[in-house]
């Protein structure tokens, strides 16, 4: 069928997933890359506001230029960079904006640029604002009523400096919309400087240490921190620690109410606990633990933990895989989550049977991959031989842990394997026969799906703000984004159909995710 034949409410959702980044927002670059498609696309961007909200403001000396919404170029053009900056304000009519700020510049430049947004984008209409930099010299904000502040903001993001009129600002202005806190601040400064947001916010993250213990707010739910450093944990729901962490002192404090964790494990050998001392999360639904150190989680209890992921630290591949198989043969080892198990880095067959073998409760397992021909044979050797990998099992443990077998297997429904390799022409044909002898020889199991994704690792192009945008292969039609981080293709899926139809393939489907196919 031809997308243009589409009706127009259709086509609006799929360019909008289209030009979407991680965040959810509307990257302004895809938007003026589609522009140029044909009439009727750029008419239909151009008449929908909600294209245009995300507002990338990059001023910094004489690279005025860069700008979300038109680019880069190496020639300062300030009054082409309000144009376009007006125009996009403009589209944008009166929707809520989401604002970038970059500001590194003399009054004079900063005085036109605001006085365009306060004219076309007063602060009211700002939705979310993340601050990299802001520094306007001698400019003085030109605000003289209440409701011209940040009556309408929701969350704010200070990475490195802004201007202490502006800050002083968001603080008055801001009301109990604004739910989210990150700034590269202590809570000694955020106490000084942003003391009614505080009291307001539900998710705080700093990320300098702080001078001493606190006790966050009772507002603050979702916290995010560098090292412990609290008094009181005992209203938080979702805590993440960005340092090292010693696990001592998990035990002296109350987690009742811990819903999601995710820290990473420094050294043990000073600090390990006695075997029996156990740290109990009652509450907890999702951890994440970093480094190698997982045998910390030996003194953990979480009889209500649904998704677990590992992931690995600085060291080398196999420094993971033996803290992996240390922490899963540990008698005092507790944790069966009922959810998802996700490795982010390769497994021998050795430790992925210890992994099954463990978590009987899972229900969907990703395992992440650097090698074809190595994640293959792990998956084979551990997957399509099932039989001899549950006998080898069973036999490695003592009777009284072999009452495990009757539920291994069957409780597993998804496969999701992630592949850290460019993709080449032809592997995704090799990968739906290598999948299909894997639903075909673990038969009688619960596992009915496997899906498989490949890492993109191609070309970046410089964008806005510090940014970078990635050149996808046009294989997988994959949506270009600003954002780094890592990229997967759409996943092939495999699945397995109801009981009379197994060991039929059915029909090959091409659908919006992949290439799916049933048997």
């Amino acid at each position: 069928m031809n997308i243009n034949r589409l009706p127009p409410e259709i086509l609006k959702l799929i360019l909008f997933e289209a030009v979407k980044e991680e965040s959810g927002k509307p990257s302004t670059v895809a938007n003026h890359r589609l522009l140029g498609v044909c009439f009727q696309w750029k008419n239909l961007l151009v008449t929908n506001p909600g294209f245009w909200t995300n507002v990338h403001i990059w001023l910094v000396g004489d690279q005025s230029e860069r700008i979300h919404s038109g680019g880069m170029s190496s020639t300062p053009n300030p009054d082409r960079y309000l144009k376009m900056l007006d125009l996009q304000l403009q589209r944008a009519g009166s929707n809520l904006l989401d604002v970038f700020l970059c500001i590194d510049v003399e009054a004079e430049l900063a005085r036109p640029f605001f006085g365009l947004m306060l004219h076309r984008a007063p602060f009211r209409r700002w939705r979310t604002l993340e601050i990299l930099k802001v520094n306007w010299g001698s400019y003085a904000l030109p605000i003289t009523r209440e409701d011209d502040g940040f009556v309408n903001l929701e969350s704010i993001e200070i990475s490195y400096e802004c201007e202490p009129d502006l800050v002083r600002l968001i603080d008055r202005t801001a009301t109990s919309k604004v739910t989210v806190f990150h700034a590269n601040l202590s809570f000694e400064e955020v106490q000084e400087f942003f003391p009614n947001i505080l009291s307001k916010i539900s998710e705080l993250e700093l990320g300098i240490e702080s001078r001493g213990d606190f006790s966050p707010p009772p507002n603050v739910v979702t916290l995010t921190l560098p090292s412990f450093q609290l008094n009181s944990l005992s209203h938080i729901l979702h805590l993440t620690l960005t340092y090292r962490q010693s696990i001592t002192p998990f035990f002296i404090h109350d987690w009742t109410n811990l819903v999601s964790l995710d820290f990473i494990v420094g050294d043990l050998h000073s600090s390990l606990p006695p075997a029996q001392q156990i740290v109990s999360f009652p509450s907890l639904e999702t951890l994440i633990i970093r480094g190698t150190l997982y045998i910390a989680l030996a003194h953990f209890s979480a009889p209500r933990l649904r998704d677990l992921q590992f992931i690995d630290g600085w060291n080398s591949v196999l420094d993971s895989v033996d803290g992996l198989h240390e922490v899963l043969s540990h008698p005092s080892f507790l944790l069966s989550p009922s959810g998802v198990i996700e490795v982010h880095f390769p497994l021998n067959k050795k430790t992925l049977t210890d992994l099954i073998w463990a978590f009987p409760l899972m229900k969907t397992l990703k395992l992440h991959f650097e090698e074809d021909y190595d994640g293959w044979e792990t998956v084979k050797s551990v997957f399509c031989n099932w039989r001899t990998t549950k006998r080898m099992a069973i036999q490695s443990e003592t009777e009284a842990t072999s009452s495990h077998s009757t539920v291994l297997m069957q409780q597993l429904v998804s496969l999701d394997l992630r592949l850290k390799w460019d993709y080449e022409e032809g592997m995704s044909e090799d990968w739906k026969v290598r999948m299909l002898k894997v639903l075909e020889d673990t038969k009688g199991t619960s596992l009915n799906e496997i899906r498989c994704s490949w890492m993109i690792r191609t070309d970046y192009m410089p964008g806005p703000g510090g940014s970078y945008i990635l050149l996808v292969p046009s294989i997988f039609q994959t949506i270009v984004s600003p954002d780094l981080g890592p990229k997967w293709t759409p996943p092939i899926i495999c699945q397995r159909q109801p009981d009379e139809k197994k060991g039929e393939i059915l029909e090959d489907i091409q659908g919006n995710e992949g290439n799916n196919m049933l048997i």
